[in-house]
């Protein structure tokens, strides 16, 4: 991990800071820009130094810079998250060498059912205008059931405005961006208000891309199109509060194949998603009720063509969730929450090709998740227990009698934080979870327009279950802030994609199979304040990921990877510049005869302008990404065998209050 042992070379031998004032507001801006609170981990608003399973967390200026057509492309840069990238709109976030229906993906807390149907199917949950987004790593079975497996990302949109006084507030955000890597312009638009308790806001995202330009040449057929819109009003009072949010996302994808045995290939894809949430809380002294139920209807059109009217594949959910949670008040010192959450989902095909047949999928699980701060130990346990059931009619295309499978698991968590809020804390967790078979791994058998390939399921499936363990080495002082964090996650029932195609192309036809895995890796970012506006970062993760059965490799884990940037910035509204570089290993060990690419390195700049105006601020960000133009091709990218990566990409973003 060479540019994290550069970091901690650079830490040891620079001379001690003098203790000047303007030394010391830098290393209090450093920690204040760590992530201080996170509820993803722990349903609790807890300090992010007291939990003990590693987290992250995108906001503020970090999230705008980074802000991508896809949520894997706004997360990739996290250490140990990667995004398993098709086309320029399709992104899924990869947490620690797992994705796809292994990462629970949250829509303000609503659980998404939108990666269910197979590995390139991208969560459909916009985050243009998120106030931050969050990511647990690691199991978090617990609070969030079946295929939390490897992790969590929660994408919280920002409180609905209130008016303290008589006077009543309207306000709006606007912000305007262009991708030269795919010629592609976006929008978003805010508008909000309150009377009183009486809240509301209306927002509106849309973009347009064209195909990925690369240094070869432009990737043909890789355009997308989106358009979302929200809307969301609530009421809140001291005791209580009622919010409703109505969302609906409408997205066509271009899908590409290899030009040499699909010459002129033009399929594409139409997404349409509804969301509907109601939640309230209600408080009584230290005690909280905190009800939720959502509703989400995906519907995805597969086209083999262009123009193509007769939809190819069709794949439709319907999903109802709801759950509830009692804060309850701090008792013998635990603070904590009891809860219980269902799920039902409805599934059918339409179209001309059957891949999966109809189904119905029901769900029902009971937790409990408590924290307790002993001295200097800052402790959190918890269990559940969880009930699922899959069952089908059955399907004459695909020769399938009526089915019924029932899956039910127990998981747990037990961590402890070792001086939570000193210079240097030890974090310790260990992590129990499952991932009950979907319908797509038991039942597959065609050809997936959307992955371009032939998908074959497996009936017999056992759950998955895991039990990860992460042991962490936290830092926070005036010469760096970070963590290294280490960890092995123990897979049983491993159920995977099988590249089982001709020699050299290894994703013509995907089988699922089933063995034990073992996935073992480390992950590290620190902080290096060199003066009060100057500081150097550097990043860095790996893992390996072993199928124990064989000891073969798992398909899709990304190579290792080391970041390190040099950044300077005004505090306050101001200025900023940065240059940053990424260099990614080869991944010499890969699954059959999947393609790795050589090792790779681009570098990345980018600057700033902040202004406070009369009506709030104005951001003006400029980045380009890759900017040497280097060639070169990502191995997490579906399309690495016959297209390279993005070439030197330029992003002008303006952002401001209305």
């Amino acid at each position: 991990m060479p540019a994290t042992l550069i970091a901690f070379c650079l830490a040891a031998t620079l001379p001690q800071p003098p203790a000047r004032d303007s030394v010391k507001r830098a290393a209090a801006d450093s920690a204040r820009a760590l992530p201080t609170m996170q509820v993803t981990a722990t349903a609790v608003a807890t300090d992010a130094r007291r939990i003990a399973q590693p987290t992250a967390q995108l906001s503020g200026a970090a999230l705008r810079r980074s802000q991508g057509a896809s949520l894997g492309e706004t997360l990739e840069l996290i250490p140990g998250v990667r995004s398993l990238s098709m086309t320029t709109g399709i992104g899924k976030p990869v947490i620690r060498g797992l994705t796809n229906n292994r990462v629970v993906t949250l829509a303000n807390g609503q659980r998404t059912e939108t990666q269910q149907w197979g590995h390139d199917h991208s969560p459909n949950v916009e985050s243009a205008d998120a106030e931050r987004l969050e990511v647990v790593k690691g199991p978090a079975s617990v609070l969030y059931g079946s295929d939390a497996l490897g992790g969590v990302v929660n994408v919280v949109r920002r409180r609905l405005p209130s008016a303290e006084g008589p006077q009543d507030v309207t306000r709006g955000r606007l912000s305007v961006a262009y991708n030269s890597a795919n010629l592609s312009p976006s929008t978003t638009l805010v508008g909000e208000g309150a009377r009183g308790s009486f809240g509301w806001r209306l927002s509106g995202t849309g973009r347009n891309a064209r195909d990925l330009q690369t240094p070869g040449g432009a990737v043909f057929n890789t355009g997308n199109r989106t358009g979302y819109l929200e809307a969301a009003t609530g009421w809140h009072g001291t005791r209580h509060d009622v919010e409703f949010t109505a969302s609906s996302r409408d997205e066509t994808i271009r899908i590409a194949d290899d030009p040499i045995t699909s010459p002129g290939y033009d399929g594409r894809q139409r997404i349409r998603t509804q969301r509907l949430t109601l939640e309230s809380n209600v408080r009584y002294g230290a005690q909280r009720l905190q009800l939720q139920a959502g509703y989400e209807d995906n519907r995805r059109a597969e086209f083999d063509g262009a123009t193509t009217p007769d939809v190819t594949l069709g794949l439709r959910s319907r999903t109802a969730t709801a759950f509830a949670h009692w804060h309850h008040a701090p008792w013998a010192g635990f603070t904590g929450v009891i809860g219980t959450a269902v799920q039902s989902t409805q599934f059918r095909t339409f179209g001309n090709e059957t891949l999966i047949p109809d189904n119905r999928t029901q769900s029902a699980g009971l937790y409990l998740l408590e924290q307790r701060t002993l001295g200097d130990w800052s402790l959190s346990g918890g269990a559940r227990y969880d009930l699922r059931s899959l069952s089908t009619p059955g399907n004459s295309v695909l020769q399938l009698a009526p089915t019924s499978r029932r899956f039910d698991a127990a998981t747990g968590t037990l961590g402890a934080v070792y001086k939570a809020t000193a210079p240097v804390s030890l974090a310790f967790n260990v992590a129990r979870g499952f991932r009950a078979p979907s319908a797509s791994d038991l039942f597959a058998n065609g050809f997936h327009e959307g992955t371009r390939a032939f998908e074959i399921g497996r009936a017999d499936l056992r759950v998955e279950t895991s039990v990860n363990t992460d042991v962490g080495l936290r830092l926070r002082t005036a010469r760096v802030s970070g963590e290294v964090t280490g960890y092995v996650n123990r897979i049983s029932d491993y159920i995977y994609l099988a590249p089982v195609g001709l020699p050299g192309r290894a994703l013509d036809s995907l089988e699922v199979r089933q063995g034990d895995a073992r996935l073992v890796g480390i992950e590290a970012a620190f902080t290096i304040p060199l003066t009060s506006t100057l500081s150097f970062s550097t990043s860095s993760d790996m893992v390996r990921a072993t199928n124990t059965v064989d000891r073969t490799a798992l398909p899709f884990v990304p190579p290792m990877r080391a970041t390190g940037a040099l950044r300077w910035e005004e505090k306050g509204p101001g200025k900023s510049l940065s240059l940053s570089g990424e260099w990614n290993a080869r991944q010499s060990r890969t699954f059959r005869d999947d393609l790795a690419p050589p090792v790779w390195a681009v570098l990345h700049a980018s600057a700033g302008v902040s202004r406070l105006t009369s009506r709030g601020l104005v951001h003006v960000d400029l980045s380009v990404r890759n900017l040497t133009n280097h060639r070169y091709r990502d191995f997490m990218s579906r399309y690495k065998e016959f297209a390279d990566a993005a070439g030197r990409a330029i992003v002008l973003r303006l952002s401001t209050d209305l």
